[in-house]
């Protein structure tokens, strides 16, 4: 109890998995399932299972895959937004955006592509991830049965 309340547990969709902060740079993949918050420099793929939230001072250089993607920093590369993107008042996205569901703030600098509709998700970035032995038995049976 905090201050005569009682305090409500964090709800799993409101809990950031990561949260890389400004002075972090890196040079790679990432991927995470969860909510995740980046304000550093990322050069790589960066795919979420969940929200991706791009903080003022992020610096990306990327292609970007989310469920959700909310952009204050600067983006160049690729966003795949499988649900919605957010550009707020303080982004600069110089990159083609694919989502269901685009916003734009009045102040948000874009210099890019849209495509957008009820289709415009179904394009999936081909993740750079290693298969898990399960998708690789999928993958050679859809091998072997062609």
């Amino acid at each position: 109890m905090a201050f005569g309340r009682e305090e409500s547990p964090a709800r799993e969709s409101d809990e950031l998995i990561i949260f890389m902060g400004k002075s972090v740079e890196i040079k790679g993949d990432i991927h995470f399932q969860g909510s995740g918050r980046l304000d550093g420099k990322v050069t790589g793929k960066i795919n979420v299972d969940g929200t991706l939230i791009l903080g003022e001072g992020a610096m990306i250089s990327s292609e970007i895959e989310g469920d959700t993607v909310i952009v204050g920093g600067t983006v160049k590369g690729k966003i795949l937004g499988r649900q919605s993107v957010q550009l707020l008042k303080t982004s600069v996205v110089n990159c083609d955006i694919t989502t269901p569901s685009l916003v734009i703030e009045e102040g948000a600098q874009f210099n890019g592509g849209a495509k957008m509709g009820s289709s415009a998700a179904v394009e999936k970035i081909p993740t750079p991830f290693p298969l898990t032995n399960e998708e690789n038995k999928r993958k050679s049976v859809v091998q072997a049965v062609k």
